[in-house]
């Protein structure tokens, strides 16, 4: 039984203080792969540099994504069915793989504020913290 790799779908990253230099000429089954500095697989973007790093904004965008569309389809629903909505459809794509990936604590604030953003709009806040929504629903950070 042989593994067989689809060359079109496989790319060459270098992690590591290798990622500075360029890569050599790699060829899989008889094709020339594409070298690049990211690659995505299984839905997670991981950039290929010094040390590697997680790419959160295909995360971040697919998360407002969701989160439009049920504001948009669900603007006569009531605050905590909407915050039920987010919390069940749109929030699992914020925090998918998650638990498996090194994510920085910078990066881990970002997906805090994206968030934080939903939840004001849910409640109509301005510029106030949060925290007190966040206390009641049981999840004071992601």
């Amino acid at each position: 039984m042989f593994l067989q790799f689809n060359a079109s779908k496989s790319h060459c990253v270098a992690f590591g203080k290798t990622s500075k230099f360029s890569l050599p000429v790699v060829v899989l089954g008889g094709t020339i792969l594409c070298c690049s500095f990211s690659v995505k697989s299984l839905g997670v973007c991981l950039l290929g540099r010094s040390i590697l790093k997680l790419n959160i904004m295909p995360v971040k965008r697919a998360f407002y994504a969701a989160c439009n569309s049920i504001f948009m389809y669900g603007a006569d629903v009531d605050e905590l069915a909407l915050l039920s909505l987010q919390d069940s459809y749109s929030l699992p794509m914020l925090m998918y793989a998650t638990p498996a990936l090194f994510i920085k604590s910078k990066q881990l604030d970002e997906l805090n504020v994206c968030w934080n953003n939903v939840i004001r709009r849910i409640f109509n806040y301005k510029r106030e913290s949060v925290k007190s929504v966040l206390f009641r629903i049981n999840r004071l950070k992601l």
